[in-house]
């Protein structure tokens, strides 16, 4: 099958370009991905979800010479590699049916007697069982004569499964390999209810055959959502949908008697849901031990990603919480067990404030992620890092910053999708999204949040007053947003309410709204709705005698907006019975030379209001639709927003980014008030992130889901991400982002 070039899938700035036609590849909501074996190269599974069917890739994985020249042995075709299983009708893409909704696939590592590659994928959906796909058996139907694909039974593990994975070993440079011949493999199934440890076999005739259940546990009350295994099967860890963190269990724990509790550790995620974890790879580091450099090796599994449910509660003044990814120690080497530190302090160090989630600054919210492999450090260059790297860092990413080395070299890294169709990247020991700008210039000047738009007040009037931003603008918490300053501002959720107006004492009117409590608005610290805000009526009505012309004068009289009147007090209404504030005491306004007042005689007639600010705190501050809170004249205002990202050079050890001190910016408002309500300032900021990521600029609805980060002695690391809101699967080459050759490609 052919693929798709996106040279303008863009990394550093888009050119104009167009994309390759493709062949079909008839995705319709892909969404899982994994690899496995088969004869003399690799298959990609993706689960190609509104088909109820898996896509196949074929990925050839011999070592290629360094002269550039043909390995004789090997026998995966060029033309092959990177092309799609082909259906009967070759043009298209074969479809590998496995049931209802396939959602997780896990490639199972395997081989023959005659040590060929054999691997299997398990692939779970929206039923209660695993679907088996023999992946050798897919390879040779196509090239063999007499060869047919197998059909295998799926295994009904009895509940809805949730996930599957796989525990395949680890080569010495960190590449997966095959459980050895005869052998059993492990893996492990999520469903409602259970965790299952199944074995995986060949059978006699090395064809794939349904897995046989090992052994089983109970994982109530956790709801799971995804699970993660070390590469030896010793360690699973399972994301808790409903309750906190995550939970670590020991595979010898899990017994084979039905209905068994899981022992279960548990690693906090400070309170919150897990929607996706992963674990971290070996990694490498060089660190400073008496000003000498000495390398750190780092076990598989030291490191836990968790992809956050985002809060399904709000809180007044702050941005909507968006999820984002907490990076934690999971423990099972003898290190701390929890949320790392915040920067600068060490993974390991315990008694520091956990960092905080790190999260897209604009709309898009994390779904899933993973681990990049990292690259070992070689004094002489081994395949398939073909880079001499004596000491860590060895991991390359382009990143096209400074335009004189634009490839940096990273510890360690991940990759997370979006909603919004981008998948980026995070330099996980420094706990910061991979950001262009840290990299063009050696301090952080290029990483401060910028002013997009300069304060300006509207309608533009003589005098007006001034908004001044009184402090720098903290990089990776001032998000890139518009803002807004009004003056006697409509108050939301107020700004249209129907009422009974009423005479009550001399000087007062009142302002009934039935089935409507004040409380909310006075009881929210952002909007602090009370005493000292005003009214203005747009619309009257009649709601007595409409022959009264003391009512006429005022229904048919009056003119929209014309006053405001301040509010004297808040209360529930007699008249209704009304045990909630329900009632405005508002006073009347008096004739002056220039205008005349508001003092109706009519004794009751219906309004339809606009509740604005007013009193000592008139402008009402806006974050984009969200509000911020409230100022008063000559004074200072506190813009706090979510941290969602540490991306300065370096942070103090005796000042670190605590979350008690996340604040954007201050701003002031000075000089003469205005005359003119709903008038005001409009400002945008900048966040300063100029993110690593990839995604296709020619598709609008994204909605990026799975990333899989995959390596084999010819690939260092490719990543494939599913861009399921556009039915398609992107590939990408973390050393040659920038490429418009070879840096991503899309498979439709």
């Amino acid at each position: 099958m052919k693929q798709a070039l996106l040279s303008a899938l863009l990394v550093t700035a888009a050119c104009n370009t167009t994309v390759t036609p493709t062949a079909i590849g008839e995705f319709t909501s892909p969404t899982g991905i994994a690899a496995t074996n088969a004869g003399d190269r690799d298959v990609l599974f993706i689960a190609n979800t509104g088909r109820d069917s898996l896509r196949a890739l074929q990925i050839c994985n011999a070592l290629l010479p360094t002269d550039g020249g043909v390995n004789p042995e090997d026998t995966c075709p060029a033309k092959e590699n990177l092309q799609f299983i082909p259906a009967p009708i070759r043009v298209f893409a074969a479809t590998i049916e496995t049931g209802n909704r396939p959602l997780r696939v896990a490639g199972v590592r395997m081989e023959h007697s005659d040590h060929s590659g054999a691997g299997v994928a398990l692939v779970a959906g929206a039923d209660s069982t695993v679907a088996v796909v023999d992946a050798r058996a897919l390879i040779d139907a196509q090239r063999v004569p007499g060869v047919t694909t197998v059909t295998v039974p799926p295994l009904d593990v009895g509940a809805q499964t949730i996930d599957v994975v796989a525990a395949n070993p680890m080569t010495t440079r960190d590449i997966e390999t095959v459980t050895p011949a005869g052998t059993p493999a492990t893996a492990f199934v999520a469903t409602q209810t259970d965790l299952v440890v199944l074995e995986v076999k060949l059978d006699p005739s090395g064809f794939a055959q349904t897995p046989t259940v090992r052994a089983s546990c109970k994982l109530s009350p956790v709801v799971p959502t995804k699970l993660a295994v070390v590469p030896s099967g010793d360690q699973v860890f399972v994301a808790d949908g409903a309750g906190d963190g995550v939970v670590a269990i020991a595979t010898s724990t899990i017994g084979s008697i039905p209905g068994a509790a899981c022992n279960m550790q548990r690693i906090s995620a400070g309170g919150r849901s897990v929607r996706f974890i992963s674990l971290s790879p070996r990694w490498y580091e060089t660190v400073q031990v008496s000003g000498v450099s000495q390398p750190v090796e780092h076990a598989a599994g030291e490191l836990l990603m968790m992809v956050l449910e985002p809060l399904n509660q709000t809180t007044p003044g702050m941005d909507l919480d968006s999820g984002g990814v907490l990076f934690a120690e999971t423990g099972i080497f003898g290190g701390p067990r929890g949320v790392v530190p915040v920067p600068p302090f060490g993974l390991q160090e315990t008694g520091q404030e956990p960092m905080q989630p790190l999260s897209l600054p604009g709309a898009g919210l994390t779904v899933e992620g993973t681990f990049l492999r990292a690259v070992p450090p070689s004094t002489s260059p081994v395949q398939p890092d073909l880079v001499t790297c004596p000491q860590a860092p060895c991991t390359p990413l382009y990143v096209g910053q400074p335009s004189t080395a634009p490839t940096q070299l990273f510890n360690l890294l991940a990759a997370v999708t979006a909603t919004d169709g981008t998948t980026s990247f995070i330099d996980v020991p420094r706990r910061r999204f991979v950001n262009r700008n840290a990299y063009a210039v050696a301090d952080d000047s290029l990483l401060v949040p910028t002013v997009d738009r300069a304060p300006a007040f509207s309608p533009v009037t003589v005098g007006s007053p001034v908004l001044t931003i009184t402090s720098a603008l903290e990089p990776g918490v001032a998000h890139a947003s518009s803002w807004l300053a009004i003056w006697h501002s409509p108050i939301p959720g107020l700004d249209r309410r129907g009422g009974t107006v009423r005479q009550a004492t001399a000087g007062s009117l009142t302002f009934t709204v039935n089935e409507t409590s004040f409380k909310s608005w006075q009881d929210d610290p952002a909007i602090q709705f009370g005493v000292g805000d005003v009214v203005s009526f747009g619309a009257y009505g009649f709601a007595g005698d409409p022959f009264d012309p003391r009512c006429q004068a005022v229904v048919n009289g009056e003119t929209p907006y014309r006053f405001e009147l301040p509010i004297t007090a808040i209360g529930p209404d007699p008249l209704t019975g009304s045990t909630v504030p329900n009632m405005l005491t508002l006073a009347v306004l008096p004739d002056t030379p220039q205008a005349p007042g508001f003092h109706p005689d009519c004794p009751v007639f219906n309004a339809a209001a606009e509740i604005r600010t007013g009193g000592a705190q008139p402008w009402l501050v806006f974050d984009g639709l969200n509000v911020k809170g409230r100022v008063q004249p000559d004074n200072t205002f506190v813009a706090h927003q979510r941290r969602f990202d540490y991306p300065r050079q370096a942070y103090s050890p005796t000042a670190p980014p605590l979350q008690a001190n996340d604040v954007a910016f201050t701003f002031a408002i000075t000089g003469n008030a205005p005359t003119i309500p709903k008038s005001g300032f409009t400002w945008a900021i900048g966040s300063g992130e100029s993110m690593v990521s990839y995604r296709d600029t020619l598709t609008t609805a994204g909605f990026a889901t799975t990333v899989y980060s995959y390596s084999s002695p010819r690939y260092r690391t490719l990543l494939f991400s599913s861009i399921t809101g556009s039915n398609e699967l992107l590939q990408a080459d973390p050393l040659v982002l920038g490429s418009s050759a070879t840096g991503v490609l899309a498979y439709r």
